[in-house]
């Protein structure tokens, strides 16, 4: 039966000399490089496209707002006029109370 100190002890690798170490170290820390360089340019990808599609969104809810303030002002005056008669002009009283339509036509004896 073998021993309980030989059955705990734990599998060690082979010493490796100092320059192996290195090597082996070395070889990690460029493989572990070229995998934060990919993630850094897939973070970088997402940043433009972030910022571009930012861009986008900002001229889709103000380009109609500016368009509005530039447009409707004349469309505005335009609907406005057209209805300006029936209104009265401004003076308060409306193109049939002006221009007596409704007392003519009570006086007319109709």
């Amino acid at each position: 039966m073998p021993d309980k100190e030989q059955a705990t002890e734990p599998l060690t690798e082979p010493r490796r000399s100092p320059e192996q170490e290195m090597l082996a170290l070395m070889r990690e820390n460029a493989e572990l490089t070229r995998e934060i360089y990919n993630i850094t340019k897939k973070t970088n990808r997402y940043i433009l496209f972030a910022q571009i599609f930012t861009i986008v969104k900002v001229i889709l809810i103000v380009g109609p707002i500016v368009i509005a303030i530039i447009y409707l002002p004349p469309l505005l005056r335009e609907a406005l006029g057209t209805y300006q008669n029936v209104l009265g002009g401004g003076t308060g009283k409306t193109l049939f109370e002006g221009s007596g339509f409704i007392n003519s036509l009570f006086n007319s004896g109709l």
